[in-house]
């Protein structure tokens, strides 16, 4: 695939996640947390929000294992993983999009309270 396609399947996905999408199907982040309400209902397990557009993002993939390639199953399988990323941003629990100087800043201020907490001899 050129760096051209990789750019249009990315700019199309961008236009699927950003466009008028949200007016036709309301919050992102709201509609897959009803699917994931939905879908935790029907399976009788906890399903996260971001666990829907991962697994639509799956979806996708295993469409292209068909051996008939579609475009969209690229472009749809990108927008699905941005939503994922968006859907996990917004839950204040996305520590995994800490940089590594990040993490380890934040574990050596923990390792530095425990060590405050432990009684001096």
């Amino acid at each position: 695939m050129s760096r051209t396609e990789k750019e249009r399947i990315l700019q199309d996905a961008k236009k699927l996640v950003a466009g008028n999408r949200q007016k036709e199907y309301g919050n992102t982040v709201i509609n897959h947390k009803n699917i994931a309400n939905l879908w935790s209902a029907y399976l009788g397990r906890d399903i996260r929000a971001q666990d829907v557009a991962l697994m639509m993002s799956l979806l996708k993939i295993a469409r292209t294992k068909t051996g008939t390639v579609n475009r969209d199953d690229y472009v749809d399988g990108a927008a699905y993983m941005a939503i994922a990323g968006e859907i996990e941003e917004s839950t204040g629990n996305h520590i995994s999009f800490e940089s590594e100087g990040e993490r380890k800043g934040r574990e050596t201020a923990k390792y530095i309270k425990s060590l405050n907490k432990c009684p001096h001899n």
